[in-house]
């Protein structure tokens, strides 16, 4: 039946394919479309010293638990901050981030991550591709579902995304993609997250 989970009724199999399918091609055309007039602004002396970022995105939310189209393009919302480390050529930070589903599913179903970890980029002048990594908890709930695949799960994340720093305060992230796998049961979950928003300079 449509709209009925997945997960009660055969093993989790196609869900990451889709994904993958889906959201890097969204993103590569953000990129190709942001870098060729963002690429030529010169480089500022304000990225110099530590930092401290506090930002909030839109997203798309793939659950990857229920069956069909029911997994895909869910609205969902992310916060995020980050300290840097080390500036310059190569910025590396420290990354939290929280991100959750919003919209309704059969069964009042949400699922949300915090994820907690390393970011590296390359500077580029203002624009700033990078690359992330981070260890976590994903929580999961959905009316009906079998006990053990409630609650909340170990979690581990990999993505990248494009950032632009508009002024000395305010950095733009135009493309941030996240690719989780959740400890669940019987099988790994994979959900995926796709945003947009930005950040503040707070310190």
């Amino acid at each position: 039946m449509p709209g009925l989970p997945k997960r009660m009724r055969t093993p989790l199999r196609g869900s990451a394919k889709r994904m993958m399918n889906k959201f890097p091609l969204v993103g590569l055309m953000l990129a190709l479309l942001t870098l060729p007039t963002l690429a030529q602004v010169r480089p500022d002396a304000y990225r110099v010293g530590h930092k401290i970022n506090i930002g909030g995105e839109y997203a798309l939310f793939n659950s990857d638990y229920f069956a069909g189209n029911h997994s895909l393009n869910k609205s969902a919302f992310a916060l995020y901050g980050n300290y840097s480390i080390l500036n310059g050529r190569w910025p590396v930070a420290g990354e939290i981030n929280f991100s959750k589903m919003v919209g309704s599913e059969p069964g009042n179903g949400s699922e949300y991550s915090l994820l907690v970890g390393p970011t590296i980029g390359r500077n580029f002048g203002r624009l700033e591709p990078f690359a992330k990594v981070g260890l976590g908890i994903g929580h999961f709930s959905f009316t009906g579902a079998p006990p053990q695949q409630l609650g909340t799960h170990l979690a581990i994340g990999f993505g990248g995304g494009l950032e632009y720093h508009l002024t000395r305060r305010i950095t733009l992230r135009p493309l941030d993609y996240t690719y989780e796998r959740w400890n669940f049961s019987p099988n790994a979950l994979s959900p995926s997250v796709l945003g947009f928003g930005a950040s503040y300079r707070i310190h």
